[in-house]
């Protein structure tokens, strides 16, 4: 997702400058890196929470069931929360108020993939949905600034769009289409196992233009593309989870250049092996070198220079999913399903566990929300 995150934390010390929270106020920590993730307790109570690396919670709120991914809108105080996929609500959160304010459900026939974008001026939300009738894919809109009404959709030009960004132009939306149809009386049961067809697509989102729907080679059209990562350079790096012969090991991270061009990152074989065929989420550092792409299946962190390709090692993490980047350079926070939080810092001879107890106990989900980076 690419928004400036000062933006949400400016709207929120603008709300709380006559209030304060429990701990330390936002406006107090207005330069302390802030984290959104979703997860569940030990009975299974969802819930999404914004935390400092210390420990403290900004806001714990319940979730109607399990969330998957987080997006901020630009310069307020809202965080939207989506359904894990089949899907059918959203969550809007007032991080000043520290509690949901409304929960958004889908429209008749359509469902919720788990991931949305803001267009940068806040207006917006485009969410990536299915067709259920159909399973073919789907961006809804929704309108910030009238209590999220959903007011359209345009198609996310392919089937099974997952997640979802605008690049730094602000205009052009880039899309994972993971190929995958699915049905919600199936579930998440893959309908076309034998027709996969993946792709990237750019849209110019103000007029529902198609820039390009970039696919990945036939040898590699078993790759569902699902997660990404975006750079100020307009470069995509994507991760993808591979749908075909598990005994198989295709590449399962790549990048698409700003003039178009996909490249497939390679790594060692037994490597390879140790991300069980599956990429859960991708980051890039705050230098914009490194690309971090987490496996839960494989229970491993692999990383990549982003600016040549090069394979930079792996780490082992049980079940990790959430990455997202730290405030200095060459530097990841991960979060686990049975592992806590750790940190990776190049050149550490290993991942470094969170000291915060409060943050160890949790049975983190998917992803991570930076905020103040």
């Amino acid at each position: 997702m690419v928004i400036d995150r000062r933006d949400i934390l400016r709207g929120m010390a603008a709300a709380l400058a006559a209030s304060v929270m429990p701990g330390a106020s936002l406006a107090a920590r207005a330069r302390v890196p802030l984290y959104v993730s979703c997860r569940m307790d030990a009975e299974g109570k969802a819930s999404a929470v914004m935390f400092a690396l210390d420990g403290e919670e900004i806001f714990s709120t319940l979730l109607p069931s399990r969330g998957h991914d987080a997006t901020a809108r630009p310069a307020t105080s809202q965080i939207v929360v989506f359904a894990r996929r089949p899907g059918n609500w959203f969550a809007v959160i007032d991080a000043t108020r520290k509690s949901e304010t409304q929960t958004v459900l889908a429209a008749t026939d359509r469902h919720f993939y788990g991931h949305g974008a803001f267009t940068p001026d806040g207006r917006l939300l485009y969410a990536t949905e299915n067709n259920a009738r159909t399973g073919d894919g789907v961006l809804g809109i929704y309108d910030a600034t009238d209590s999220f009404r959903r007011i359209g959709e345009v198609s996310s030009r392919g089937v099974g769009p997952h997640d979802l960004a605008f690049l730094p132009d602000g205009a052009t939306l880039v899309v994972a289409n993971g190929g995958l149809r699915t049905l919600p009386e199936t579930g998440r049961e893959v309908l076309n196992p034998g027709d996969i067809q993946p792709n990237i697509a750019l849209i110019e989102a103000a007029h529902d233009r198609t820039l390009a729907v970039l696919q990945l080679d036939q040898p590699y059209r078993a790759l569902s593309i699902r997660h990404m990562a975006v750079a100020q350079d307009r470069t995509v790096a994507f991760g993808c989870q591979y749908q075909g012969n598990p005994n198989d090991l295709p590449p399962l991270v790549g990048t698409v250049s700003p003039d178009g061009k996909i490249a497939l990152l390679e790594m060692p074989e037994v490597e390879l092996m140790g991300m069980s065929n599956y990429v859960g989420s991708i980051a890039l550092d705050k230098s914009e070198d490194m690309i971090a792409a987490t496996s839960p299946q494989g229970g491993a962190v692999a990383l990549w220079n982003r600016r040549n390709g090069e394979f930079l090692g792996s780490e082992r993490m049980s079940d990790v999913c959430g990455v997202a980047a730290l405030p200095d350079h060459r530097q990841f926070l991960l979060t686990s399903g049975n592992d806590g939080v750790r940190t990776y810092v190049e050149g550490a001879e290993t991942l470094t566990r969170i000291a915060a107890d409060r943050l160890q106990k949790w049975i983190w989900d998917n992803h991570l929300l930076p905020i103040n980076l």
